[in-house]
């Protein structure tokens, strides 16, 4: 749907509703007022979006607890036949240590999220804040 065509839409929902307020106004209902900004819900939450950032790091949390590699020498002498020397011990230090720094990326960007949000939340509450205001000056006039 084009601009225009949605734009249309909306005038004709608005003056339809205006109308059908008008009607029950002139039914003796008296003049009806539209609702307060102050009433209205402008839908600004950010509980689905702190919730996601917390499993984020409650996930990343519980990935590091369960991340940590045993010693491949120490192993190799528990098992005979086996043997592992300070390569494997490298290797496995090396990994743990990629897996740290993936779990810190992930902790950064859910950090990143969270004060992204907060600052888009904070932005919405500071216009809506205007926009009541707005409306009750408005109201007044």
């Amino acid at each position: 749907m084009s601009f225009e065509e949605e734009w249309a839409q909306l005038r004709t929902e608005a003056a339809r509703k205006q109308d059908a307020s008008m009607q029950l106004a002139s039914a003796g209902g008296g003049p009806t007022r539209p609702p307060s900004l102050m009433d209205m819900d402008l839908g600004l939450t950010d509980g689905p979006i702190r919730t996601k950032a917390s499993g984020i790091r409650t996930a990343n949390s519980d990935a590091k607890d369960k991340s940590k590699l045993d010693d491949a020498e120490a192993v190799g002498k528990l098992h005979s036949g086996w043997v592992a020397g300070p390569a494997s011990n490298d290797c496995v230090t090396a990994w743990q240590n990629r897996l740290h720094e993936l779990g810190d990326l992930v902790e950064d960007a859910a950090a990143a999220l969270t004060t992204a949000m907060d600052k888009q939340i904070s932005d919405d509450g500071s216009t809506a804040q205007r926009l009541r205001a707005q409306a009750d000056w408005l109201e007044d006039a």
